[in-house]
């Protein structure tokens, strides 16, 4: 029975095609290919599955690298090969069988005759909405090369700005990691071998001590119960963190933790400017744009952008339904009045949001050199407070022999 295989050839003139070819087996199929001068670069059988090409490989969602797959995607096509052509060898070089799957169910929307973003919009789980818009806004003006490089300059400079503020976030998590367990292990180890020590001796201690001996004798005879609080508290903590990574740190008591709570809060309006700045020079209308890069917002400025969006639409101008909404800093909205004078919202947006990225930088370096030495003092009181306390009645004890 005949099987359908994807190949990428490079023709004699020297550019580079992908075709689909029925055949029996691989060498026929690459016979077939090489009439006429045809080199063969790649070979592979098209999956007979294609129920929805399954997007999930071992219970997990396999993802793309948005940046690399639009960077590749628009080199191909300024190669001069067609949008089709240029998925179908993206898919060939793809490893991943679930990234495939995607890019060629992506093929056999546009072979069916729909444009391009109309087909990675079948794929919403695997292909981000700002990258569907942009293209979809670079159809409408046919260049869809540059906006799928500009598309992937962007993803990559923002992903350095998230690294650094990552890079930043690492020692003090690190710290602050290595001074819970030594607090744990002196909790939950030495103190109460001390406080079976030290309850033989039948000693008046001061009342700090006797606190820190009651919860030595509670955790000696109730050594499974607090090994199960402990374990059930680790889960509670890698919970709410795993929670914090996926919903990117948007909820309402982030903002408010101090120090970290601005400087997470910088980190999301430089990635609004710059994101709306880039969808508006490729085209979207800044209403619209707005609306696209809100998700980006924690959930309060969310709701703030919200009010902006209707405020744009009633016919305010952008400064003004920003600075209402409690979006735009005093910076921001006298550069976004001289963008509505001269029309170059597109740079102006660019521009703000370097400005933002400049002032996260400064924030997050004195957050770091403030945060690192007090969270040390934090950490170094209370392991020399359980330190003392434990060593007190040894210390009275030792006076009282001599």
């Amino acid at each position: 029975m005949p099987t359908t295989f994807d190949l990428v050839i490079r023709l004699p003139s020297g550019g580079v095609r992908a075709l689909a070819l029925e055949a029996v087996d691989a060498p026929t199929a690459r016979i077939n290919a090489v009439q006429g001068g045809a080199t063969v670069l790649t070979c592979s059988a098209r999956s007979a599955v294609n129920p929805a090409r399954k997007v999930f490989a071992g219970g997990r969602r396999q993802r793309f690298d948005i940046a690399t797959l639009s960077f590749e995607l628009a080199s191909l096509m300024a190669a001069g090969l067609s949008v089709l052509d240029s998925l179908q060898t993206l898919a060939a070089k793809e490893k991943s069988a679930a990234r495939k799957a995607a890019l060629l169910d992506v093929v056999d929307g546009v072979r069916e005759g729909m444009a391009l973003s109309q087909a990675l919009a079948r794929r919403p789980g695997m292909f981000p909405q700002l990258l569907i818009a942009t293209v979809s806004a670079s159809e409408q003006t046919g260049d869809l090369s540059t906006s799928l490089r500009r598309y992937s300059e962007h993803q990559q400079g923002m992903r350095v700005l998230r690294d650094k503020v990552v890079g930043a976030a690492i020692y003090p998590m690190l710290l602050l990691a290595v001074g819970c367990v030594v607090i744990a292990f002196l909790l939950g180890v030495v103190v109460p071998k001390f406080a079976v020590l030290i309850e033989s001796t039948r000693r008046e201690l001061p009342w700090s001590s006797q606190l820190m001996m009651s919860w030595g004798r509670m955790a000696a005879d109730h050594a499974w119960a607090v090994a199960v609080g402990a374990v059930a508290s680790i889960a509670v903590v890698a919970a709410v963190a795993m929670q914090l990574v996926r919903t990117g740190a948007k909820a309402r008591w982030v903002e408010a933790l101090p120090l970290i709570g601005p400087v997470v809060r910088q980190f999301r309006h430089s990635q609004l400017y710059r994101t709306t700045g880039m969808l508006v020079r490729g085209g979207i209308p800044a209403p619209r744009a707005f609306d696209l890069t809100a998700d980006l917002l924690g959930d309060q400025d969310r709701r703030r952008m919200r009010e902006a969006i209707t405020l744009l639409r009633e016919g305010r101008s952008i400064s003004n339904a920003l600075q209402g909404a409690g979006l735009a800093d005093p910076v921001a909205s006298s550069m976004l009045a001289v963008a509505e004078r001269t029309g170059g919202l597109a740079e102006i947006l660019e521009r703000i949001a370097l400005f933002h990225e400049s002032t996260l930088q400064r924030s997050v370096e004195l957050t770091s050199k403030l945060f690192e030495p007090l969270l040390m003092i934090v950490i170094g009181l209370v392991i020399g407070a359980i330190v003392v306390l434990m060593y007190l009645p040894i210390f009275d004890l030792a006076s009282s022999l001599q």
